[in-house]
């Protein structure tokens, strides 16, 4: 059963894969066969650092907007007290969800960015929105 499971899981994560790679339609075919191998072991690197570099980044934006929302229920949005409140009510949560969804964010803009441009900076860090 776990063999099963397992095929049909690597089976269904090399088909997704396959999205980030685009077709090239150029007459240089032998470049884009010799860059492919480098491309893909970018676009690995890439993916294994931006996971936790997007869970930590979004982590921190969901728990200052958590913080926020919460100050607004008590009453006053930038009031002392209320973010305080805001901070250790509301705060473990949004670093929860927001590290849940930096996972997600982190490595597809790992996978997309280190395949367009493989082990270069953009490649293993986010901009500023």
């Amino acid at each position: 059963m776990q063999k099963k499971l397992a095929s049909s899981f690597i089976l269904a994560a090399a088909l997704v894969s396959t999205i980030v790679a685009p077709s090239y339609a150029d007459d240089d075919t032998f470049k884009n066969i010799v860059q492919f191998p480098v491309k893909v072991l970018g676009s690995g690197a890439s993916t294994v650092i931006g996971v936790p570099l997007g869970a930590v980044k979004d982590g921190t934006k969901g728990a200052r907007m958590s913080t926020k929302w919460v100050a607004g229920k008590l009453g006053n949005e930038d009031g002392q007290y209320q973010q305080w409140f805001g901070a250790v009510l509301g705060g473990p949560f949004g670093v929860a969800g927001g590290a849940a969804y930096g996972c997600f964010d982190g490595g597809w803009h790992g996978m997309k960015t280190g395949y367009e441009k493989p082990f270069t900076k953009d490649s293993f860090t986010f901009k500023e929105d």
